[in-house]
């Protein structure tokens, strides 16, 4: 029979771990970058099982990708979708192996066992496991050789600075499983039970864990002060680079300008240039057209005096008796004499043509606005 169901307020504790899962953290933020919560799913990795990237990064064992699922940057952090491999992927202890404050009002008031899987409310505390037993957990911790010992306290005593704390729970040896990790090899750079270092790290450089966590958290901290000053480097470089770009955008805008100007310059010249060639057209047409006006008037005047000579001629002519036109011979004849010696032909009227030869080929490829210069600061 399923213990949850046995288990009084079993649908409360199911709907408790629900929410659990589920609540995404909206009001408490980790005060170190949301180290605490997947960067996935938006979830506190408590009782999530979290897992650490060689990148640094973690995820809930839900949200880490299997081999075969590919996931773009846009789902995960750029270092893990370039080469964390999974092989190196390890549990984040930081945050599993510790004893944190819920993260939902429901959990808050439901505590759940850490130690079984039936997802019973929990009863007690174990002060050296750092962990929350349910009923039935308590009376197997206190019945087992390794853990008969340990402080059993009642959930409700457990005191309120035990929330939020990093308090690390033992680690055991993988090999022998009731050893706790208490040396650390320096060899071989990893944490070793009592056994594994007399035997399989003999003779191996090692030290006690208080011993050499001391060591090297003074180490990194040495290290992570360098981290701070290269922190200061690239913040002084950024700020060049985005120096650079304001410098590069206000030099772009200004030799645009000065482009701009350039040929708007050169757009005067060529309307200069171009006034120019009209007025030299209109001087040229102007005397040429000045000369056909001139023979236009004199040839109109030539037909009406000739219209006018040939009319009285013929009207002369047409009259009964000779006596008048015989009176008047000598002044028609000679009219008609004059008329017949003006000088009218087409090779007195001035030929010619104005062409424009444009050279726009020539000053297309002659033209010269200016050359770019870079100078290096």
């Amino acid at each position: 029979m399923d213990a949850r169901a046995d288990a009084p307020g079993g649908a409360p504790v199911a709907a408790a771990e629900n929410e659990a899962e589920s609540m995404p953290l909206h009001e408490e933020q980790s005060a170190h970058g949301h180290l605490d919560t997947c960067p996935s799913c938006r979830l506190n990795f408590h009782s999530r099982e979290p897992r650490l990237l060689p990148c640094l990064h973690s995820f809930c064992k839900k949200c880490l990708p299997s081999p075969s699922r590919h996931l773009s940057g846009a789902e995960l952090p750029r270092s893990l979708v370039d080469g964390c491999m999974e092989v190196d992927v390890v549990d984040n202890v930081f945050v599993k192996d510790s004893a944190e404050a819920p993260s939902s009002t429901v959990e808050r008031m439901v505590q759940l066992c850490m130690t079984c899987d039936d997802n019973t409310e929990a009863a007690g505390f174990c002060v050296e496991c750092v962990e929350y037993l349910c009923a039935t957990c308590v009376e197997a911790h206190q019945r087992v050789k390794f853990t008969k010992d340990h402080t059993i306290r009642q959930k409700t005593d457990v005191s309120q600075e035990v929330h939020g704390v990093s308090t690390q729970r033992p680690m055991f040896c993988d090999i022998h499983k009731q050893e706790t990790l208490k040396l650390f090899c320096e060899t071989c750079d990893q944490l070793t039970c009592r056994d594994c270092q007399l035997v399989k790290h003999k003779d191996h450089n090692y030290q006690f864990l208080e011993d050499a966590f001391k060591n090297h958290k003074q180490h990194m901290e040495t290290m992570t002060q360098q981290l701070q000053e290269k922190k200061k480097l690239i913040e002084d470089v950024s700020t060049s680079i985005n120096n650079g770009l304001l410098q590069v955008d206000q030099n772009r805008t200004s030799v645009h300008d000065e482009i701009k100007k350039s040929i708007c310059s050169l757009i005067l010249e060529i309307n200069k240039k171009g006034r120019l060639l009209v007025n030299q057209l209109e001087a040229v047409t102007k005397d040429h057209e000045s000369v056909l006006r001139k023979q236009q008037e004199d040839i109109g005047y030539l037909s009406r005096h000739l219209d006018h000579v040939i009319n009285f001629t013929k009207w002369a002519t047409a009259k009964n008796g000779g006596t008048a036109l015989l009176y008047c011979k000598r002044l028609i004849l000679f009219q008609i004499g004059n008329l017949l010696r003006a000088k009218c032909s087409t090779s007195f009227i001035p030929q010619s043509t104005v062409r424009f030869q444009c050279r726009s080929s020539y000053w297309a490829s002659n033209i010269d606005l200016g050359k770019m210069g870079i100078k290096m600061l």
